[in-house]
Parts: structure tokens; sequence; C-alpha cells
């Protein structure tokens, strides 16, 4: 039986996610997350990466110090937004919007369900994607626009099912044949698009200012 690129990418989710689950489910004495897939087919976790959240969680504790004394999070933000746009064709201001939806810009965030870092990735998603530590802003904001971009190129450019599909799932998209009926998802993809239109403008002000700065420097006098 052939094994679709997809199905392997939702195996190696499905076994990484387990794991993080199986460690909160042993853990007491503090408030545990919700289960990250609570309707996931069992698998076989003979093989599943036991140490993943545990080195996770000390690169997070370890960067979170770092982080705290950077005055530069926002330089190193814009420099991996930069870069991240060029290497996947995806206009900067949306990977901005995407971020700020997500994280609201920051680096160490970690979501009630496990997500990680400025793009919240997914453990599963992150080890997919070859993001070693989800908690470094260059390697989260790349793996977060490898899987947009990914999202894009399966629903034909489409930026809202795009959206959709990094929010709920490009399952729940195909499944609904759209934006998925969810409510978190019908605001996550208006809100994207609001942020991403304000930072168009903000450019477009920018440029505007330099041309007639430029235009008054070079006027002659």
């Amino acid at each position: 039986m052939q094994i679709s690129t997809e199905q392997m990418f939702q195996s190696i989710v499905d076994r990484v996610n387990h794991s993080i689950n199986r460690h909160f489910s042993r853990a007491t004495g503090a408030a545990r997350p919700q289960a990250i897939s609570q309707t996931a087919t069992p698998i076989d976790t003979a093989d599943e990466p036991e140490q993943t959240f545990a080195e996770w969680m000390e690169s997070y504790v370890n960067l979170n110090a770092a982080v705290g004394n950077s005055a530069d999070i926002s330089g190193m933000m814009d420099r991996a937004i930069a870069e991240a746009s060029r290497q996947h064709g995806i206009d900067a201001s949306l990977i901005r919007a995407v971020i700020r939806a997500e994280s609201s810009g920051n680096p160490n965030a970690i979501s009630h369900a496990g997500a990680m870092g400025l793009m919240q990735l997914m453990p599963g998603t992150a080890a997919y994607l070859g993001v070693d530590n989800p908690f470094d802003i260059m390697q989260n904001i790349m793996g977060g626009t490898d899987y947009l971009r990914r999202m894009l190129n399966r629903f034909d450019g489409d930026i809202e099912l795009a959206l959709a599909a990094y929010n709920a799932g490009p399952g729940a998209v195909e499944r609904f044949g759209g934006i998925p009926p969810f409510s978190e998802t019908q605001t996550y993809v208006p809100r994207v698009l609001g942020f991403r239109e304000e930072y168009i403008r903000q450019q477009y002000a920018a440029q505007a200012r330099s041309r007639n700065y430029t235009a008054a420097t070079d006027s002659p006098r």
C-alpha cells in the first residue's frame, strides 16, 4: 500500500502530540493543558519521542531568560520575517499578521493546547517541519511560514482557505468545503486579513513619506 506525504505527516504529528499528551496526563499538582487531540486514532507508541516535551521546555526556559534581557526582539523578528518572505514567496505583511494573531509577537507564548512560539506551532507540526526549537525566533518563523506556504499551495493560493487551514487544519477545510463553521476559525480568518491590511497601509504610508522626503531634499533651493 502506498503511503502519501499527508499520511506520513499525520503519523508524525499524531506520535509527537500523543507523547505530549501522555506527559501532561502524568503531571500532578499543576493545571494541565487541554488534550491536544481528543479524537485521534490510537497509535503504536513504541517509538514515540518521549523526550521531546522535556527538551523543548528546557529550551523554553533557557530562551525565556535570554530573550528577557534582549532589546532586539523586534529586529530579530524583522530579519526572520524578511528571510521567510524571501524563501517562501509570501508577503511579509501576511506573515506579520499571522504572528500577531497567533502570539501577539511573544516568542515564548505557549497555548493551552501546547502550541509554541510566535507562529504557535504544535509539537508534531514543528517536528515535521524540522523545527528543533519552536521558541527560537528564526526557526519558528521559518517553520510557520513554510507551513503557511504548504497550505497556500494545497488550496491553490486562496489566502482565506490557507488561513483557515492554518487555524483549524486542512482536513477540516476540505471536509466542509470552505472555512469551517468553528467560531474560532470564523473569527481568526478576517482578523488576520485585517491585520495584514493594516500592515500594507503602514508600508504604503512609509513609502510615501520616503518619496516626499527624497523629493524635498532633491528640489532646487
